[in-house]
């Protein structure tokens, strides 16, 4: 009884695989499957409803089988699983649990029926996650709205000359265009963009779904439902390091063994 007690806390705290090579180490070598059936003959513990439920869905398989996962937020820890996220299932769980004050979920309407139906005295919020979530994606349709406007803030901003500490002045560099093939290329595939975005939204307007969409377009779903909540054509966004480089922190030394007369590439890479 004392080995089972240990190869299930061991189970408890690492899981089958990563508790059998442990157990290994300890010389009790048990199998993985083992750990698991000690650990699913453990009772589930007696804890209180929790006051505050957090209250969100989670993936068996993604974008095709989901379910609800109900978190005690005080304690940081899982309370119930459900196999769906159906406000009936939730609202069940909730009149069998009396107790919850405090519901934080998303935006999903599901939660919100379920909750007022199971709990109509538990106050509802936002959870930060989402609405930091909601928030990232206002601003990003904001700025995707005005990207050519901010471009031509960010060029002027960097083609100021900047006056050095000893009273020089230097001018930035601008970086080389591509070539011209280069920008054909981009501007073809814009077209093509720019072309699938209008097609989605006459399609939309028409009552088609982002599902039947996508087949008819030959999309992702998720390209679809992009297109469609951005108000105005999305512009591709460029990469959030250009311009910017490894040898950014060792510039000053460079520069200044560059100007002692060090001329060797390989001693200065050293």
């Amino acid at each position: 009884m004392r080995l089972a007690k240990r190869l299930t806390l061991i189970g408890l705290a690492l899981g089958g695989s990563a508790g059998s090579r442990l157990s290994g180490h300890f010389g009790i070598p048990v199998s993985r499957h083992t750990l698991l059936r000690l650990v699913r003959r453990q009772p589930l513990p007696d804890a209180p409803p929790p006051a505050m439920l957090g209250v969100d869905d989670w993936a068996h398989r993604k974008r095709q089988t989901y379910g609800t996962i109900l978190v005690d937020l005080v304690q940081s820890r899982p309370v119930a699983l459900r196999a769906d996220r159906e406000a009936e299932t939730l609202a069940g769980w909730l009149r069998a649990h009396p107790g919850v004050k405090v519901v934080t979920r998303d935006r999903s309407i599901a939660y919100r029926d379920g909750t007022r139906a199971g709990a109509p005295q538990a106050i509802q919020v936002a959870d930060r996650f989402h609405l930091l979530q909601n928030l990232s994606e206002a601003l990003d349709q904001v700025f995707s709205a005005h990207g050519s406007v901010l471009t031509e803030v960010k060029k002027q901003l960097e083609s100021k000359p900047i006056i050095r500490e000893d009273g020089t002045v230097t001018v930035p560099v601008p970086p080389t265009r591509p070539p011209p093939l280069a920008r054909q290329r981009a501007e073809q595939r814009r077209a093509r963009r720019l072309a699938h975005y209008t097609r989605v939204w006459e399609l939309h307007r028409h009552g088609w779904s982002d599902r039947v969409i996508a087949r008819r377009l030959g999309l992702g779903r998720m390209t679809v439902t992009r297109y469609r909540q951005a108000p105005v054509f999305p512009e591709r966004k460029g990469r959030s390091d250009q311009g910017s480089s490894l040898a950014d922190p060792y510039k000053a030394c460079l520069l200044e063994r560059w100007n002692a007369g060090q001329r060797e590439t390989l001693q200065l890479f050293r």
